[in-house]
């Protein structure tokens, strides 16, 4: 460890002196002048910005390309939205009235024109918005709800609705939410009412009032989606990478401008740094690469870079600092079912990093589902995330540059510089990680009063890990689910997925999670079928994820019926 710390911390102090707070900065705001939603021209002109940047500031030793690839490059099990294009838009409630010229996520992501002027009563849905019987009285109506919007939006739809309203009810009261619908092309010429977003404060007074709502937007083929691609090396060899998403509507600052800002200027400052002799020449390629989320980077490892990419680390959301009700920057692990050196060269860099420049060294947690890391799992590829969470203004039209912080992307940069550099210069021991989110882990299960949680986590996934075993496995914990997974997708990463197969199947996983939050996802829908290789028994699976996750978390029967509603999608096959 003492080799890895030492060349993580030579690193780090270079780089303090490279990577430049300004040009971050700036970056950061040239990135969020677009609005990046999947399958729009707005999303091209970002990677054409981000490919600008690249051949104007860095070194000689970098190389950059950028490739679109049309909607069905990406994979059945993936999907990618149609084209759009959005013009204008406007809602109306009473005497209050919502511009999208004032709050540039009004409308849902996607949505079909609303054809001039719809209206109708207001009926919220807020309770078992899942299921189709609670859309009972929705017909004519615009449909209020702060459930997933492509579960809410088809069943307002199948209802006979006239309009939906989607709201967030952890968002601020007067922030409007970026909410997306993910439509494909032949869903959105046939699903043709409007979807828009309205604030909290105006979704909790709304109900049985009139709304107004025009949608002036255009339902096209997809205009290509962009891949921007920088390397170090050999172009041709192997390496490690870093990800970051692009997308999102203008503002997102936070999420997720900053991630691409951060690695953006990591690069730069990097190719610099190896031009000048400041860091010797890698061992390996070192790879950088901006997508739209989720679908990008299905295409970039299974299709543009098959192979290439050995470790990723994906940065998301790493431009605030703690406080104000924003939670840290932390290191998110790997998938149990991808081990390697990400997470572990993520931390050791992170750590570097603080160190460099006075700050407190970022908290470590376990894998958690939802950016582009899930898909590096899913194919088998050890990744690690750093992502600050909570985030108060997430997924909100006041997520903007103000309230970025200088030293938090100067932070994410030199680690995202600093956890290549280690990765491309030889292997990372990363037990020393592994005994730490393993410390981790039992402290967080103890606080919970979750005993047999944490003398699993000490006895079963200290094994998994690699590590010596500190407890005996608890005898309480004896899961009695049977059966395996025969075939499977490489991953689910969103209910939407399971819903275009089954709508009925989707309800009865979403009813099933409910109690376990967004957990309930990373548990049931990410992990558990990252874990379930082919043939491999659910006991087994179930063990290893309440040794990560508690035993309060993690429920046999739940999984045995998630898993066999996703059998009855169709979506995997049991043996």
């Amino acid at each position: 460890m003492l080799e890895d710390l030492e060349r993580a911390f030579a690193a780090a102090a270079a780089a303090r002196g490279w990577v430049s707070g300004h040009r971050l900065v700036r970056y950061l705001a040239g990135i969020t002048r677009y609005s990046r939603v999947q399958g729009t021209v707005g999303l091209l002109d970002a990677a054409k910005y981000v490919e600008d940047m690249l051949l104007q500031d860095a070194g000689e030793s970098l190389e950059v390309e950028i490739v679109k690839f049309g909607g069905t490059s990406v994979p059945d099990w993936m999907g990618a939205p149609t084209g759009w294009a959005l013009l204008d838009a406007e809602v109306r409630v009473g005497s209050t009235v919502l511009k999208l010229s004032e709050h540039p996520t009004l409308v849902a992501a996607h949505s079909p024109p609303s054809g001039g002027v719809v209206s109708g009563e207001a009926v919220v849905i807020d309770r078992r918005w899942w299921r189709p019987e609670s859309y009972a009285n929705a017909k004519g109506k615009v449909v209020v709800s702060p459930g997933n919007p492509y579960v809410v939006y088809r069943l307002a739809v199948e209802a006979g609705a006239a309009a939906v309203a989607l709201y967030s009810p952890s968002a601020p009261p007067d922030a409007v939410p970026y909410k997306g619908l993910f439509l494909s092309r032949s869903e959105a010429q046939s699903w043709t009412i409007p979807a828009v977003s309205i604030p909290r404060s105006l979704a909790e007074a709304i109900e049985g009032k009139v709304v107004e709502i025009r949608v002036d937007a255009d339902v096209r083929r997809d205009p290509g989606f962009p891949i921007v691609h920088a390397w170090i090396g050999d172009r041709s060899e192997p390496g490690p990478a870093a990800v970051a998403h692009l997308c999102h509507p203008t503002p997102g600052a936070n999420d997720n401008a900053s991630g691409s800002a951060a690695i953006l200027e990591a690069a730069v400052a990097l190719s610099k740094m190896i031009d000048s002799g400041a860091l010797p020449q890698p061992k390996r390629t070192i790879r950088f690469v901006w997508v739209p989320e989720y679908t990008g980077l299905s295409v970039v490892l299974n299709g543009h870079l098959k192979g290439l990419v050995t470790e990723v680390v994906n940065f998301d959301m790493v431009g605030v600092e703690e406080g104000g009700g924003n939670g840290p920057i932390r290191v998110v692990a790997g998938s149990l079912s991808a081990q390697g050196a990400a997470d572990a060269s993520l931390w050791l860099a992170s750590r570097a990093a603080a160190r460099a420049l006075g700050l407190r060294e970022p908290p470590v947690t376990p894998y958690e589902s939802g950016s582009d890391h899930d898909v590096a799992a899913a194919y088998g590829i050890p990744a690690a995330m750093m992502n600050g969470w909570p985030d108060v203004y997430y997924h909100t039209d006041l997520d903007d540059v103000y309230r970025i912080s200088r030293r938090a992307l100067e932070f994410s940069s030199i680690s995202a510089l600093a956890s290549l550099h280690l990765l491309a210069g030889g292997g990372v021991d990363a037990a020393p990680f592994r005994s730490a989110l393993l410390s981790e882990v039992i402290a967080e299960r103890l606080a919970e009063g979750d005993g047999v949680g944490a003398r699993l986590a000490a006895s079963h996934l200290a094994s998994r890990l690699g590590l010596q075993p500190l407890a005996e496995r608890p005898a309480e914990w004896a899961p009695k689910i049977e059966g395996s997974v025969a075939q499977r997708p490489p991953m689910i990463g969103s209910i939407r997925v399971v819903a275009r197969r089954s709508p009925s199947a989707a309800s009865e996983i979403l009813e099933l999670t409910e109690q376990f939050g967004s957990l309930g996802h990373t548990v049931y829908l990410a992990e558990a079928l990252f874990l379930a290789s082919p043939g491999r028994p659910l006991s087994e699976v179930a063990t290893d994820l309440a040794s990560v996750y508690g035993t309060r978390a993690v429920d046999e029967r739940v999984l045995e019926r998630v898993v066999g509603a996703l059998a009855e999608s169709r979506l995997i096959e049991l043996g």
